[in-house]
């Protein structure tokens, strides 16, 4: 049911993902019914770590419930998770991004290098592309901040 509803919207699948990592649309499957992340673990190769971690975050969400019992022989608590279905459907349909805008940022290269000859400014990108050789004269390009940032700054 809630698998559907991922699969069938892409925006609903993307907001599955930011909130509960890549991992989630894996993992997903087998919460159909009560499993361990071990057993998830063990079926698609992946760390028990990473399985815990979207399996904590889908908790911190108040999405998913775990029963823990004791193992006698191995002498370690064993967590059962188990989905809850309609709780993760009504949280993606719910959930909104937080869209942030990005302006564009112009980024104005800083002349570094000059022509002593004719007094041109480069920047580093313009210089190694004229293999330090000035476009207008020939000359070599030499590397002087100084005079290169006073030379941009008059203009």
């Amino acid at each position: 049911m809630v698998m559907k509803y991922i699969n069938s919207n892409i925006d609903v699948k993307n907001k599955a993902v930011v909130h509960f990592g890549e991992l989630f649309v894996i993992v997903l499957p087998f919460l159909k019914k009560p499993v361990s992340a071990e057993y998830i673990s063990m079926q698609i190769r992946v760390k028990p770590s990473k399985i815990r971690a979207v399996l904590n975050k889908l908790f911190n969400h108040n999405l998913i419930e775990y029963k823990r019992s004791f193992d006698d022989d191995t002498g370690k608590y064993t967590y059962i998770w188990t989905l809850k279905q309609d709780k993760l459907k009504t949280f993606l349909k719910n959930c909104n991004f937080d869209a942030v805008v990005k302006a564009d940022v112009v980024e104005i290269p800083v002349p570094a290098f000059f022509c002593a000859s004719c007094q041109e400014t480069y920047d580093f990108d313009s210089a190694s592309d004229c293999s330090f050789k000035c476009y207008k004269c020939g000359s070599t390009i030499d590397a002087n901040e100084k005079q290169a940032m006073a030379r941009a700054l008059a203009f």
